[in-house]
Order: C-alpha cells, then structure tokens, then sequence
C-alpha cells in the first residue's frame, strides 16, 4: 500500500471572489488556517408503541471555515473584502502547488463580515470564520493519487475458486 504525503509544504493559492466575476483574487498570504468542514444533518423519526425512536442520516452540510490575518488598507483586502460582501455568494477555490499529490477545492459559500482589531502588540487575526455553502464543495482529485489508486487495483491478483 503506497504512502501519501498530503499537502507536507501547506502551500497552495486560496482565491475568493463574488460569484460571477473573474479572475478570483489571491488572498493565501493572509491565510492561516482553511478547511471545508462537513455537518451531519440527521432526522430523528419518533418512537411508536411498535418501535423504539431512530435516527436516519441525511446529506452533510457544508461550511469554508477559514482563519486570516487582518489586512484593512490593503490593495486587495479579505478584511474590507468581507465587510463589503457581507451575507453575499461567493467563488472559492484552493489550488495547491503540489498538484501530483494534493487535491484541489473550490465552491460556493455566503461570506459574512469579520472583526475589526485585536489585542495590542499582536498581529491582528480573524479565526474561525464559518461561511455556509449553498451545495457540497467540489474536490478536483490530484494527479498522481488518482494514478496510483488506478495501477493498485490492476496489480491486485486474481481469486480462482476452487
């Protein structure tokens, strides 16, 4: 079974923009911390005098949860950016610089408004912001684990029955 580094230099571009406008604009040297984040949604379907009550999972929900350094002023702002866009629908997407190993993601997700300031003598930060996505995220699958997942199952030996 072949051994994945995933991600090992955490690099990559993370682009966000409103839906629509192209290009995306880089914000990745602000960020410090970006996940897609799955919430289990389940249906509780009550007891009867014949059934004890259960649980029935339904399709996750999905947030970008990301975290950033603050950066009013700058040319292209996060910071500015989502007290601009609050409560609207935006592109995302995270392109890694190791394509051959890590996959990419992008999506749609309402960005909300972040805090302004921070304590002194520190770098201001925004951390863990939530921002809900309307439908599940895309993950483009990288390259060579697609590839080696693919020669695996041709190298599997064939069962004969006896």
């Amino acid at each position: 079974m072949p051994v994945f580094e995933i991600n090992p230099n955490n690099a990559g571009t993370i682009a966000i923009a409103l839906t629509g406008i192209t290009p995306l604009v880089e914000y990745g040297c602000q960020v410090t911390n970006i996940m897609l984040e799955p919430t289990q949604n389940m249906t509780t379907t009550p007891g009867t005098y014949c059934a004890a009550p259960h649980d029935t999972p339904g399709a996750s929900s999905w947030a970008l949860v990301i975290s950033f350094l603050q950066d009013w002023g700058a040319t292209a702002s996060l910071s500015e950016f989502t007290f601009d866009h609050d409560g609207e629908l935006c592109d995302f997407e995270f392109t890694s610089s190791n394509p051959l190993t890590v996959p990419d993601m992008s999506g749609t997700c309402y960005v909300t408004a972040t805090a302004f300031g921070g304590d002194p003598g520190a770098a201001w930060q925004v951390t863990t912001q939530r921002w809900p996505l309307p439908e599940k995220p895309t993950l483009t699958d990288a390259v060579v684990l697609a590839a080696t997942e693919a020669r695996s199952k041709k190298k599997q030996p064939e069962t004969v029955d006896a």
